[in-house]
């Protein structure tokens, strides 16, 4: 991996093409198609099968299924492809499971979680900057009403923007797989955190997809800037007031806020 190659190159962008495909397709395949579900737990229940002039090809699933292939896996891609080319030139500090044991296993549980809390929060709090967010980040939110392929349907700007966190491993020793680990975390879990759904039904088993505060930031748009699981490790939305928990004091909290600003 010392040298860019095609071969290679494509190789990773169709394991990731793939990847989503097969998660994101089968979520959406029960939750939308077969409507297994029905709207049980569904957040809205509405579904997204009605024509749409706001979407690209005028339907809101094709233009998610667009913009996160054409421009959300491609920018994954890309920062994968430059993460392993550094470690592959010394470029990032590296380290192994065999020389730091604790540290290894201490950066992959909970600190790559802490980081991408981080830089979530604060990325997606300046996406909300009004030309960032007329220009950008409006392609995203255009999805009030989300499903599994919502979840990294955005502007490639905003891609930029989302995956840039793996670049902390320019300073902090790490190794491939925990960088990688990271990309491929962003780029996945989204799929779920917009499934539309509070709780999934797999097999006989009852599933909370704890992801009830990002639903309410696509409903009410200034609040919830968090990675979007509920009880997250850093409660950046509580510690900078602006959590919204779905109760009459937070939307009373945040109406007076947006009274305020005006």
């Amino acid at each position: 991996l010392k040298n860019f190659d095609l071969n290679w190159i494509l190789y990773l962008f169709f394991r990731n093409l793939i990847l989503i495909s097969v998660l994101w397709g089968i979520l959406h395949f029960r939750l939308y198609y077969k409507q297994v579900q029905k709207n049980k737990f569904k957040y809205n229940g509405k579904f997204q099968d009605k024509p749409n002039k706001n979407f690209l090809f005028n339907k809101q699933i094709f233009d998610n299924i667009f913009w996160s292939v054409c421009s959300g896996v491609t920018i994954w891609t890309a920062y994968e492809v430059f993460v392993l080319w550094a470690y592959a030139n010394n470029i990032f500090p590296t380290i192994s499971l065999n020389s730091n044991p604790i540290y290894f296993i201490l950066l992959t549980v909970l600190l790559v979680n802490m980081w991408h809390e981080i830089h979530f929060f604060f990325t997606h709090w300046l996406l909300h900057w009004p030309p960032l967010y007329k220009y950008v980040h409006s392609l995203h939110h255009k999805n009030t009403n989300p499903g599994p392929w919502s979840g990294i349907s955005m502007h490639p700007i905003e891609h930029i923007i989302y995956f840039s966190g793996v670049l902390i491993f320019f300073i902090v020793p790490a190794h491939p797989f925990i960088a990688i680990f990271l990309l491929s975390k962003i780029a996945i879990g989204p799929g779920l955190s917009h499934s539309g759904f509070h709780k999934l039904f797999i097999g006989k088993e009852m599933v909370n997809t704890k992801h009830y505060l990002h639903y309410l930031h696509h409903r009410y748009f200034e609040c919830n800037y968090g990675a979007g699981l509920d009880g997250s490790i850093i409660p950046l939305d509580k510690w900078f007031g602006t959590l919204h928990d779905g109760s009459e004091e937070a939307e009373q909290r945040m109406m007076n806020k947006l009274r305020e600003s005006d």
